[in-house]
């Protein structure tokens, strides 16, 4: 079949060049790929959080409840401090003028 110049072309004629154009278009726009892996979610992140936790313990020896017949030589000695040390954390104005029953704060032992 020979085509003059300037005719319209036929229908069949055009079918081809055009379903050529559609397919090639429809393959540049489409993204992907056929591959099953490549179209499936990933799972959620597993993060890990550390924490740490300080426990200060506060010794029994700590504190010193004075007894009847107590002084506070005796006391510092039996915890390896200073009578000065004891005086200064209870803010004692005497170091003779401890009573029974009262509580005294026994500063930590530094030993070097």
């Amino acid at each position: 079949m020979k085509i003059r110049r300037g005719a319209p072309l036929p229908v069949r004629t055009l079918v081809g060049p055009v379903l050529f154009a559609s397919a090639l278009l429809v393959g540049a726009t489409s993204c992907g790929t056929t591959d099953e892996a490549s179209r499936q979610t990933l799972p959620p992140l597993e993060t890990t959080t550390t924490t740490s936790t300080t426990t200060t313990t506060i010794s029994r020896d700590r504190f010193y409840t004075v007894e009847r017949g107590d002084i506070l030589a005796v006391i510092a000695a039996k915890y390896e401090v200073t009578i000065e040390s004891i005086v200064e954390l209870n803010d004692l104005d005497n170091q003779d003028d401890i009573q029974a029953g009262q509580v005294l704060e026994i500063p930590e032992n530094v030993r070097g």
